[in-house]
């Protein structure tokens, strides 16, 4: 059979089931099982095809911010910080949702966030571009990596919850690979094209929101917190009490800290150098953030899903951050070539990078669900995302101001050490998990969700 008459054939559940990610489980869970249905895990599936064209797109924020609205390097930097500042918003998220459903929240603010990406068609400058990012990392960014967890949660075996994940982000991932090349090379060709992919992914989100808004979960447990001033200091009250009572979680976020502020401190330095010390045109970013990391990304995160279903959080952690220390040594090498060789080593690195983000997507998503058991995995995922805040509002200016004082390749490998060191990090942290007795196995079990 062709190519594309395999795509038109595509059925979401046939696969799924072939890869043994969904069974014809009854409607209610017995015995400390949860149900699994088909229906709900489809209609997954397509949300997270639709979403992964969304950064297959919004991946040229920073770099349409220099080539094409002139930014500045602070103002590059600013952009960055958006996303994870924004992400501080998850712990507030997660306590409106709570004893209520989640769906009415994705449907309104999720609307809310693709009509800010659809005011895209007429930018202008780079502070419409801030605002853009702002409300987008406000409303869908913030609010459905925990939805989609709560869905994950309760409408797939824990065992198999890596693969069906997996599975979707592959999916997800070639969309995006396909757009990203596609929209670099219609951008070079057209002076105004950076404008005109805002309204296509408009479009796509509200596809998404509507989606992921309508599969039925159960209402998040606990009392519903009703808006007030309690409301202004209570989820950080909470997280406080969650880190208290499970040091192995806290321990484990340390961990995830260090890696994090490596990742954030060169967010503002890639498009830079990629723009300006590699001069690469939108076509040659979009062919290795796109066609190159996102077929990695592909081939790995299959295999990154199943690898959490046998093992743990921080066995993976250490890995993935391992691995993830050699991409910016590959970037630097590629200043030693020219021409096609400068190219393969670009290639190579972004190659690299897919893999190992391939493991830290599956690592940043899941690893909430096995730390909660039985517990609803919003609240522990709302704590995994907010911090993402705090190293936020400081890593992407470290960056800045290490290649201000000594220049973009010297901050890329100072991101190499930190990534070493998180991985270490990630073993210690586990062995004082085990010395203070205060841990639980973290391997794929049967819990029923409260």
């Amino acid at each position: 059979m062709s190519i594309i008459g395999r795509l038109i054939r595509f059925r979401p559940r046939h696969y799924l089931q072939e890869a043994g990610a969904i069974t014809t489980a009854p409607e209610v869970p017995v015995a400390g099982q949860r149900a699994e249905s088909p229906s709900h895990l489809t209609r997954y599936m397509t949300y997270a095809a639709l979403m992964g064209a969304v950064p297959g797109l919004l991946g040229f924020g920073e770099v349409i911010a220099r080539k094409s609205l002139g930014a500045s390097a602070l103002e590059v930097t600013a952009l960055t910080m958006i996303a994870p500042l924004g992400a501080a918003s998850s712990l507030w998220w997660a306590r409106l949702m709570q004893g209520r459903s989640q769906g009415k929240f994705i449907l309104l603010f999720g609307s809310l966030g693709a009509l800010s990406v659809a005011s895209g068609m007429f930018l202008s400058g780079v502070g419409h571009l801030l605002a853009i990012w702002l409300l987008y990392h406000l409303f869908i960014q913030a609010l459905f990596g925990q939805a989609e967890n709560r869905v994950l949660q309760q409408h797939t075996d824990p065992r198999r919850t890596g693969r069906v994940y997996g599975l979707a982000q592959s999916l997800a991932m070639g969309i995006a690979g396909i757009l990203a090349f596609g929209a670099g090379i219609y951008m070079d060709r057209v002076d105004t094209g950076y404008r005109h992919i805002f309204l296509p992914m408009a479009l796509i989100l509200f596809g998404a929101v509507y989606l992921l808004g309508t599969i039925p979960t159960r209402r998040a447990s606990g009392d519903r917190v009703e808006l007030g001033g309690r409301l202004a200091y209570r989820p950080v009250a909470q997280m406080i009490e969650l880190l208290t009572k499970r040091p192995d979680f806290l321990r484990f976020e340390t961990a995830f800290m260090l890696y994090g502020i490596a990742f954030m401190m060169i967010l503002p330095v890639v498009p830079l150098y990629l723009v300006d010390d590699l001069e690469l045109t939108y076509r040659q970013i979009g062919t290795a953030q796109g066609a190159v990391m996102k077929t990695a990304m592909i081939l790995a995160i299959p295999v990154c899903g199943r690898f959490f279903d046998r093992s743990t959080p921080h066995r993976m952690g250490t890995l993935t951050f391992w691995l993830l220390a050699t991409y910016p040594l590959l970037l630097l090498s590629a200043l030693l070539f020219t021409g096609t060789l400068r190219l393969m080593a670009i290639h190579t690195a972004f190659a690299v990078f897919g893999i190992a983000m391939s493991g830290v997507v599956v690592l940043w998503n899941l690893s909430s669900i096995r730390f909660s058991g039985g517990e609803d995995s919003n609240i522990y995922q709302s704590v995994h995302v907010a911090a993402t805040s705090i190293r936020g509002s400081f890593a992407p200016l470290l960056g800045l101001a290490s290649m201000s004082l000594f220049g973009r390749p010297v901050t890329l490998a100072i991101s190499s050490a930190l990534w070493m060191l998180a991985g270490l990090m990630m073993i210690w942290m586990r062995r004082l998990d085990l010395k203070r007795g205060d841990y639980r196995t973290l391997r794929a079990q049967m819990h029923p969700v409260h």
